[in-house]
């Protein structure tokens, strides 16, 4: 796009990576977290944020340096040629509308608080009763109605979108720092954050620590951070503006969680749990949401008001943005021929109807797999980290097939940062649990057959070649963490299957390293999306994004 049409600034990137990480996280977080960790819940808050950081940071040298349109998928397909290319744009596709499906079902668990007919109770993946948000057929069509306003949103277009988006990101902020604040000064105690009787400060040790980045939600609650580098091909100074944003979103939303989880830890003085020692059963009167539960049993009755206006709100933007970015990777997954190119096609609103439209029923079908908000976010961490994982090697990789290009900011430490950040994508699926990695399995061995079978039908370049380190990295993940499960009798104990993941994931990344397709090809892709971009049939990305 000409410099003359790049339209978002810096605050406009800001926010849309704070509005896209402040969805439903920071109101199921602090008690999923909980109920794993106990009060270390604050540690696994610091090492997931640490964690994105280290990831992010790639993604900021890669969006400086190629502010492309949905960059973050078009980074594997420069680096790595169209096999890896299209898993990371499936993974990516993926995540985005997975998370519309959690914001979803976040709303209707809160409101099941004056609709209980929404909600049904289930047994959760752990054995414990948890509450599934959609009960059947009320909350299904809920849940249908609700990703159908989502789709007309936008659908309508570009500036309608925006003047509900911004009005719902200063909200979401209003919101989470008055809580915050409201919960400190309502009620905090010191006690039961080393509280002997209910097992001290780590109550489950490391293992609920590690546990409560995939399956509490912390490593879900920073997704987003990424949506400033998708609309980097439409930044009016991205060489500054992009790494600034991402950085500066993932600080400030981590100050957020750290913030609320500390006023939720300290305000359970008055909640009684269900036993000693006994973190996991920690709930709240008719399973309602968690914040509103703790501000009700605090008798704060305004806050519980405010809290379910939150509960609408936070969701609300996050889905929009997301299905917004669900949409443009869809777009591009049919610029680049992974999709039919007739999907692309954009109405009078400027959007691709077609691609909602077909949205629509594969966010309908996420409901039925996983029962709930915390295993739904859970099979969203373990497929976010695939995409993630692209980031460290096309950093590498494309220092070599594009030298010459001008990188504003440059990844310092590199030899140790890169394979670090690709072995903690690799720990935090590992992390998710074989309930959910081996639907990550099944999926991508499905799709990843689909391909390869319509590119020989169509007798279309796949570079495999370059795609071979995905076999061992994905396929050793899900042995290790079978033979770590009870479906594996065990045969690993945690401790040996962590390490053996990280130097799996470790020999996959120096493995990858040596396969990255040639600077030709580089050359060759990236000129094809230049032409593209140029015609005006690249993703529009920085305008569904526009902020005012």
């Amino acid at each position: 796009m000409p410099e003359k049409d790049r339209r978002i600034g810096f605050i406009a990137l800001l926010f849309v990576s704070v509005g896209g990480i402040l969805g439903s996280g920071w109101l199921f977080g602090p008690l999923y977290a909980v109920q794993l960790a106990g009060p270390a819940a604050l540690v696994a808050w610091v090492i997931g944020g640490l964690a994105i950081m280290v990831i992010a940071l790639n993604f900021a040298e890669l969006g400086s340096m190629l502010p492309l349109n949905g960059g973050i998928t078009r980074y594997a397909l420069l680096s790595y040629g169209r096999t890896v290319g299209f898993f990371a744009s499936l993974s990516s596709w993926l995540t985005f509308t997975v998370i519309v499906a959690a914001e979803v079902q976040a709303v209707l668990q809160y409101l099941s608080i004056y609709f209980p007919w929404l909600t049904e109770n289930v047994t959760g993946v752990e054995g414990e009763t948890t509450t599934h948000p959609l009960s059947f057929p009320a909350g299904f069509l809920c849940a249908a109605a609700l990703w159908i306003l989502f789709s007309l949103i936008n659908w309508r277009g570009i500036h309608f979108f925006a003047r509900i988006n911004s009005g719902l990101t200063w909200i979401k902020i209003g919101l989470v720092i008055i809580v915050t604040v409201a919960l400190f000064a309502l009620s905090f105690s010191w006690e039961v954050f080393d509280d002997p009787k209910e097992g001290g400060f780590f109550p489950k040790g490391w293992s609920g620590v590690f546990q409560a980045l995939a399956y509490g939600g912390v490593i879900y609650a920073f997704t987003g951070f990424q949506h400033a580098a998708i609309a980097a091909g439409e930044s009016k100074n991205p060489h500054r503006d992009v790494p600034i944003a991402v950085l500066a979103s993932i600080f400030f939303c981590l100050v957020c969680y750290l913030a609320i989880q500390f006023a939720f830890l300290g305000g359970l003085r008055e909640v009684t749990f269900s036993s000693p020692a006994n973190w996991t059963n920690l709930q709240f009167k008719d399973q309602v949401g968690p914040i509103a539960g703790l501000v009700k049993s605090l008798g704060a009755i305004w806050l519980f008001y405010l809290v379910l206006g939150g509960a609408i709100a936070s969701p609300l933007g996050a889905g929009l943005i997301n299905l917004g970015s669900s949409m443009r990777i869809a777009q591009g997954m049919s610029h680049d021929r992974y999709l039919p190119p007739r999907l692309s096609r954009i109405g009078r609103h400027g959007t691709p109807g077609l691609i909602i439209i077909l949205t629509f029923p594969v966010g309908l079908f996420l409901f039925l797999p996983f029962p709930g908000w915390q295993a739904l976010v859970a099979f969203l961490t373990s497929v976010v980290v695939l995409a993630y994982a692209i980031g460290p090697l096309s950093v590498l990789a494309l220092r070599q097939q594009m030298p010459d290009l001008k990188r504003p900011f440059r990844l310092w430490l590199t030899s140790f940062l890169c394979p670090l950040a690709f072995v903690i994508c690799g720990l935090l699926i590992f992390w998710t649990g074989w309930a959910i990695v081996w639907k990550l399995g099944l999926v991508f061995s499905v799709c990843g057959c689909l391909f390869v079978s319509t590119h020989l039908l169509r007798r279309q370049p796949m570079d495999l070649l370059s795609a071979v380190w995905l076999l061992p990295f994905l396929g050793g993940i899900v042995l290790i963490t079978w033979l770590g499960s009870e479906q594996g009798d065990h045969w690993l104990s945690e401790k040996q299957a962590t390490w053996t993941v990280a130097i799996l994931s470790l020999g996959c990344f120096y493995l990858a390293r040596k396969l990255t397709i040639s600077p030709e090809d580089t050359q060759k892709y990236f000129a094809q999306i230049e032409a593209a971009r140029i015609e005006g049939k690249d993703v529009d990305s920085g305008e569904f994004l526009e902020m005012k």
